[in-house]
């Protein structure tokens, strides 16, 4: 990523932030309630290490080069979007399929993740136009996942 990509943290950090959140969201409430998919704890740092580990120092950073690489062109767009979701899934797949570092309960598999890919993408460069329409939005596809799987 350009060094100057970080200067202009500031332009991004509102919607890097709303990822944030939303995935330390999840983890509470799946630790008060059940998980979907969590972290191994059985490699070299426990749960709870593994996704901070994840968080903010392989996901955020992506997340800041999607947004900041972000393409002028629809065709290129379209192009961009279709890449990180392809990588973010296949870095999973890879992850729980060969280093067994995550696990899928309660009904979620790769299936559901490529799913929330599909939507997460778009939603965050939606987020860092108009973070408004992306905190309206997020509530019905909050909601669907919540009472998909049983946690209201």
């Amino acid at each position: 990523m350009p060094k100057g990509e970080w200067r202009n943290l500031d332009k991004y950090y509102p919607t890097l932030l709303y990822f944030a959140v939303g995935n330390l969201a999840y983890e509470y409430i799946a630790h008060v309630k059940f998980h979907l998919w969590k972290m191994n704890g059985d490699g070299l740092f426990p749960e709870i290490i593994a996704d901070f580990i994840a968080l903010f120092l392989i996901v955020i950073p992506a997340i800041l080069i999607y947004l900041s690489k972000y393409p002028k062109t629809p065709k290129e767009r379209i192009i961009h979007i279709a890449k990180w979701i392809l990588i973010f899934t296949i870095v999973e797949w890879v992850g729980g399929k060969y280093f067994n570092a995550i696990n899928y309960e309660n009904g979620w598999n790769i299936w559901w993740s490529f799913l929330f890919n599909l939507c997460m993408f778009p939603m965050l460069r939606l987020h860092y136009i108009s973070f408004k329409k992306a905190l309206l939005l997020s509530v019905p596809f909050t909601l669907f996942y919540l009472l998909w799987f049983h946690y209201i």
